[in-house]
């Protein structure tokens, strides 16, 4: 008994925040409120305390963390709040000056290894001119070795206390198993202080559930309103949207498609960053032909004639005046837009993915929140925020899983899926099914969103199979993926940069074949919005 009151106390000290089933939360129990017709038992059973990851008290300075589903043991200091919102991927420990994440990897049956881990994770510090390597060596920690690489950057926030200098620590378990510590603080980091001993431990448990995420309600303006209601709300089939490259600049190529396929499609795509402004003339046509915008925005410049991500930069005020422009100019527009940041973010090919700044993916989270609140200071009440991952993180480590990236329940709308067709021109490409593409992450965010859901862009390439069989089996399959509303395909070609002529390697248009036009037209005639 004195364990268990002890437990008790522990529990309430050192509850995890943003965690809706804590220990507090499994262990209340009411009394029924009528109990004469209900068997009795001299052992009634209580609900099982989970085990699978256990925070005590070490020492007047230290908690001792236990993960006993991962199978290690660490000693952090004791004003750390504990976070297990993503403990499948992460535990994170935070406090004002100090984040101490530890990342757990298996490379069982994975194209990456410990080696991967060290030399290719380092690439894109490397390669970032924003971040320094200042020291990397390995250092034993009671005879456990672990590999340490110290890195830093330059301040950016100026009312809050920046975490700028960096610490990751791997120790490898066996051929496919690593732990990696993560660490950052706003003063150099001295790891012996903050990590005073880790270890490995025997597993004997299996993990606890990650947290459900729930979007929070918002004050739409009317339209707004009415938009998302319709089409995510209140709709029982999914509807279409299109990327056309000549839209909304010409508007004559959409309406011809829209002719040919016998279809009015609701969005329409569109991108920019910040060496553009906000293309009025663009939005302005789309909202006379009736088309809400997918407003895709990334966080880069052309700086020196160079793209350049500006993560830092935007932190630091450096763009304050643009996104003030631009909330002005969505104020102005009054008409409902799919605001889409920074897509694909855990992909390696876009500059803002944190593979790129630092592996810290804190920075894209601030950058969101910061862009966020700038809107929502100057009014803004007509963007849906869409949060959209790549299918797969690229690289696969978990540092980069998708879930690090997940801004909050305050800041996301729409929960956005990507996955393509990509054909087989290149050398490791196969040809997928829909349901090969996307049933391995739909299914997946299922378990941890409640949002709606849509596929911000998506297509078939022509080589390696029947594009007009595909299109026909993905309009007989999307129904089954009931949370997904709208789905944007995507109207143009890939090319292939290694020719001297200019060569297509994946074409995704469905405007081109005659029976890829069928098909497409077919299908939709049982999505509605028909002209």
């Amino acid at each position: 008994m004195r364990e268990i009151l002890i437990g008790l106390i522990f529990a309430l000290t050192f509850t995890p925040v943003n965690a809706e089933d804590t220990f507090a939360n499994v262990i209340e129990f009411q009394e029924p409120a009528d109990t004469k017709d209900l068997p009795y038992s001299e052992n009634p059973q209580l609900p099982e305390i989970d085990k699978s990851t256990e925070l005590t008290i070490y020492s007047p300075k230290y908690n001792k963390y236990r993960n006993n589903a991962y199978g290690y043991e660490i000693i952090i200091p004791n004003n750390l709040t504990l976070n297990e919102d993503i403990v499948s991927v992460k535990s994170r420990f935070e406090s004002d000056d100090l984040v101490v994440e530890v990342f757990y990897d298996n490379f069982y049956n994975t194209i990456n290894s410990h080696t991967t881990l060290r030399n290719y994770g380092n690439r894109g510090i490397l390669k970032n001119n924003e971040f320094t390597i200042t020291n990397e060596y390995n250092y034993s920690f009671d005879e456990l070795s672990g590999h340490i690489t110290l890195f830093e950057r330059r301040k950016v926030k100026t009312n809050e206390s920046d975490r700028n200098y960096y610490g990751t620590i791997t120790f490898v378990k066996n051929t496919y198993e690593s732990i990696t510590v993560f660490m950052k603080s706003s003063t150099p980091l001295n790891i012996n202080d903050i990590m005073p001993e880790f270890k490995f431990t025997a597993k004997t448990e299996t993990l606890k559930n990650d947290a459900v995420f729930h979007p929070e309600p918002k004050n739409f303006d009317e339209k707004t309103r009415n938009f998302l209601d319709k089409y995510f709300i209140n709709n029982e089939k999914a509807h279409f949207g299109i990327f056309e490259p000549s839209f909304p600049f010409d508007k004559s190529r959409l309406q011809q498609i829209e002719k040919m396929l016998e279809y009015n499609f609701p969005v329409a795509l569109l991108y920019n960053n910040f060496s553009l402004p906000y293309k009025t003339d663009y939005m302005n046509k789309a909202k006379e032909l009736g088309k809400v915008v997918e407003y895709g925005l990334y966080t880069t410049d052309i700086i020196n004639g160079r793209e350049k991500d500006i993560t830092l930069d935007i932190l630091e005020g450096k763009y304050d005046e643009y996104l003030y422009n631009l909330a002005q100019s969505f104020n102005e527009y009054d008409y409902p837009v799919l605001f889409r940041l920074n897509n694909e973010m855990n992909g390696e090919w876009v500059l803002y993915c944190s593979h790129k700044v630092g592996k810290d993916t804190d920075l894209f989270i601030d950058c969101w929140k910061y862009i966020y609140n700038k809107f929502e200071e100057n009014g803004v009440d007509n963007l849906i925020w869409v949060w959209n991952p790549n299918e797969k993180s690229f690289p696969d480590f978990s540092y980069n899983n998708y879930l690090c990236y997940y801004p909050g329940n305050e800041y996301v709308d729409i929960v956005g899926l990507t996955s393509y067709n990509t054909g087989n021109y290149y050398k490791g490409e196969t040809w997928r099914s829909f349901s090969e593409a996307y049933d391995h992450f739909y299914f997946d965010y299922l378990d941890r969103f409640t949002h709606p859901m849509m596929i911000t862009e998506f297509s078939c390439a022509s080589a390696g199979g029947d594009k007009a069989q595909w299109f026909e089996d993905m309009f007989n399959t999307i129904g089954k993926y009931d949370r997904i509303k709208l789905a944007v395909l995507w109207n143009g070609q890939d090319y292939d940069m290694t020719k001297e002529e200019k060569t297509v390697s994946r074409n995704y248009r469905i405007d081109l074949e005659d029976s890829v036009i069928d098909a497409v037209r077919n299908g939709l005639k049982r999505y509605g919005d028909t002209p």
